[in-house]
């Protein structure tokens, strides 16, 4: 969340608490803002008691974690809606104007730094979730299109901007961003590149004729 820096100041914290000697931040003016917690935290101490600990069990460490409740069709819908806003916010930037980090509003309209890596997380969520049976693909393109409506006003008057909807079919942004769930299973470890930059020189050849 790059613009409540607050809030970030707060948050970061917990990484040298947690004896990290760095952690990632979204952008210069938040790495100065970060860098207090450098001089406010002795890291090398609390790596130091981190290390005099009793260690972890392997088998702990290595415990995939499992539904253990089946989830309600409300929660299904929620967790849906979060990872389609995040996909389709970054993806239509992605390969209709060649934008590879940005700044995306969420479905509550709090700015949020998205690159390829949240993209790899929520693409892989709802492919997981389809092959496990948890969603349909008919769900799924009904949840996308309904979000589409949703980032278009969102990016409404931005400069280079392309609607999604309602002309799904010739939407190059919103057929990439379909693409990274359907095929997600397929994807050799869910790497998100070759659909982007496929999708990406799709659209440069489109809007170039």
């Amino acid at each position: 969340m790059p613009d409540l820096m607050k809030t970030m100041y707060n948050t970061k914290t917990n990484h040298p608490k947690a004896g990290a000697n760095t952690a990632w931040v979204p952008s210069p003016t938040l790495a100065v803002v970060h860098a207090l917690h450098y001089h406010e935290i002795n890291v090398l101490s609390i790596q130091r008691t981190i290390g005099s600990r009793v260690k972890a069990k392997l088998d702990d460490i290595l415990s995939p974690p499992v539904l253990r409740e089946e989830l309600s069709p409300e929660q299904i819908e929620t967790e849906l809606e979060n990872n389609a806003q995040s996909i389709l916010g970054y993806v239509v930037h992605w390969v209709e104007e060649g934008i590879g980090c940005s700044k995306i509003a969420d479905i509550n309209e709090i700015n949020l730094m998205e690159d390829r890596a949240t993209l790899r997380i929520s693409s892989q969520l709802i492919a997981s979730w389809l092959k496990h049976g948890l969603t349909t693909r008919e769900q799924v393109v009904d949840i996308f299109k309904r979000i589409a409506v949703i980032v278009d006003k969102q990016n409404e008057g931005a400069a280079g901007y392309r609607k999604m909807a309602p002309n799904y079919d010739s939407s190059v942004g919103f057929q990439a961003a379909l693409d990274l769930v359907f095929q997600g299973v397929d994807s050799p470890n869910g790497y998100t590149e070759p659909i982007l930059h496929s999708r990406r020189r799709e659209a440069k050849t489109l809007h170039a004729s």
